[in-house]
C-alpha cells in the first residue's frame, strides 16, 4: 500500500492538537479539571474561540481522555522494556536497581500527568482508568517470575516470590508518592537511595 505523505497543512494540525493538549494538561495539573474552563485553555495555548472544538469536538472531557491514553501507552510500554532490561546475565542487584531506578524516572518523569491522575483520576470515562494498579500489578507477576528462576540457580534463596516482588517493587513505589509530593525524608540523591535500598532488600534474599 502506497503511503500518503503528510502535507504542511495535516503537520501544522498535528502540531496545533500537541500544543493544546499540552496547554490543558499543564492547566489541570495546576487548577484541577473542574478548575479549568475552555475559555482558560485558549487563553493559555493562545488560540481564538472554537478553534479548540475543532481539533476536540468533545471538548474538554476529549482533551482529558486524549491526555490520559497516550500517557498510559508511553508508560506501558517504558515498563515493559524494563522488565525486559532485567537481564538473566546481569547480576540480580544490579537489574533490580536499573529496574527500580526507570519504574521511577518513568512515572515521575511527566508530573502534570500524575497530578491529574491524582486529583482527576474519577473524572476520566476510560474503562482503562485504573491502568496504573494493573500496570504494576502485570509488572509484578513477570518480577515474581524472573525471581524465582534466579531462586531456582541459587543466586537468591527459595522464598514466597510474590512478597518478594511486592516487597522490591514497594520501594519504587514509596519512592514516586515521596517523589511527587513535598514530603522529603530522603537525606541523600535519588540513585543513591534506591541502590542502598535494593542492596539492603536482595541482602536479604542472599543464600
Amino acid at each position: 500500500m502506497k503511503r500518503i505523505s503528510k502535507t504542511s497543512r495535516d503537520l501544522q494540525a498535528e502540531e496545533r492538537k500537541k500544543q493544546i493538549l499540552q496547554g490543558a494538561k499543564e492547566l489541570f495539573a495546576l487548577h484541577g479539571f473542574h478548575g479549568t474552563s475552555v475559555r482558560t485553555i485558549n487563553k493559555h495555548v493562545g488560540i481564538t474561540d472554537g478553534l479548540l472544538y475543532h481539533y476536540f469536538p468533545g471538548g474538554k472531557q476529549e482533551i482529558l481522555e486524549t491526555i490520559f491514553h497516550e500517557s498510559q501507552g508511553e508508560r506501558m510500554a517504558s515498563m515493559d522494556r524494563l522488565i525486559a532490561s532485567i537481564h538473566p546475565d546481569l547480576p540480580l542487584e544490579e537489574g533490580l536497581y536499573l529496574f527500580i531506578l526507570g519504574m521511577v524516572r518513568t512515572m515521575t518523569g511527566d508530573r502534570d500527568f500524575i497530578q491529574i491522575m491524582f486529583r482527576d483520576s474519577a473524572t476520566i470515562l476510560s474503562d482503562q482508568k485504573d491502568f496504573m494498579s494493573e500496570m504494576i500489578q502485570q509488572r509484578h507477576q513477570a518480577l515474581a517470575e524472573i525471581l524465582e528462576k534466579r531462586g531456582k540457580a541459587g543466586e537468591i534463596k527459595e522464598m514466597d516470590y510474590r512478597l518478594a516482588a511486592y516487597q522490591i517493587m514497594s520501594v519504587g513505589i514509596t519512592t514516586i508518592f515521596k517523589e511527587v509530593s513535598f514530603i522529603k525524608v530522603m537525606q541523600m540523591d535519588l540513585e543513591t537511595y534506591l541502590r542502598k535500598m535494593v542492596h539492603f532488600t536482595v541482602g536479604l534474599w542472599r543464600p
